[in-house]
């Protein structure tokens, strides 16, 4: 009905598997909250929960699993790093600028450090230049504020292999989705488009990744022909539903079905 939505997503990290899919009709704490607790009545109990830079996620986290540590993508902090410096010094401040070059690339190698001693250094003498910088330009002071406010929750990566860089996985079933959503024209309201996301999540599911399926670096689970459910490990093959979604609808032979699926 031309209004706006938002979809939330819970993806495991490790296997690809989307573990809640939801719709609200407003983006904040309040929905976070929901969103959190349904994923908790399911079962989950994440000692991990990795965001976008969306504030509204950190207090709901914090109350719904305060065991949980909140990690925040640090491909999201760097792009917003560097929106910062455009905002204060302008689109053309690689010419006009030079200082904020060497700024953005003082703060992109603090987290390229391998480890939490090399990034802690390499803070703290970003940090160190706060005054030459917010003395030349007193805007600068936003992207101090910045790093100082959320580099606990980048920083907690480093060195542990629980909890990855980025939402890397989570973009990954964000594009699936999409590539669904796009052969759509809208929906009547937020029940019929809820329908909707749970046939999603039960096809997204039980659907193996292509055979050809390239090796991403640092992804050592092979995905290639198999669904995420499996890979979460779970036996799926005598279940009709993933016979379905891998277009062998309870078996039945090619010619049966070509009188129900046309071109099969």
């Amino acid at each position: 009905r031309k209004r706006w939505m938002y979809v939330y997503m819970a993806v495991d990290v490790f296997t690809y598997d989307l573990l809640h899919i939801d719709i609200y009709p407003y983006n904040g704490k309040q929905e976070a909250r929901s969103f959190l607790q349904a994923l908790k009545a399911k079962g989950y109990r994440p000692r991990v929960i990795l965001t976008d830079m969306n504030q509204d996620y950190e207090k709901p986290i914090h109350s719904v699993f305060p065991g949980a540590v909140h990690h925040e993508c640090v491909f999201h902090a760097l792009q917003w790093a560097q929106q910062l410096v455009k905002d204060i010094y302008g689109n053309h401040y690689a010419e006009t600028h030079p200082e904020a070059v060497t700024l953005k690339q003082h703060i992109y190698q603090v987290f390229k450090a391998k480890s939490k001693k090399t990034v802690n250094k390499r803070y703290r003498e970003v940090m160190a230049l706060k005054e030459e910088y917010v003395a030349q330009t007193p805007d600068a002071q936003r992207i101090f504020d910045f790093l100082e406010r959320h580099y606990a929750k980048l920083v907690n990566a480093v060195e542990n292999p629980l909890i990855p860089l980025t939402n890397n996985t989570v973009e990954l079933v964000n594009r699936r989705f999409d590539q669904h959503y796009q052969n759509m024209c809208g929906f009547d309201g937020i029940k019929t488009a809820r329908k909707y996301l749970h046939l999603f999540e039960l096809t997204y599911r039980f659907t193996p990744f292509a055979k050809d399926n390239r090796p991403v670096e640092g992804r050592t689970l092979d995905i290639r022909g198999k669904c995420p459910l499996e890979l979460a490990g779970y036996d799926i093959h005598k279940l009709p539903i993933a016979q379905v979604v891998r277009g062998q609808l309870l078996g039945w032979p090619p010619q049966t079905l070509q009188e129900f699926v046309p071109n099969v």
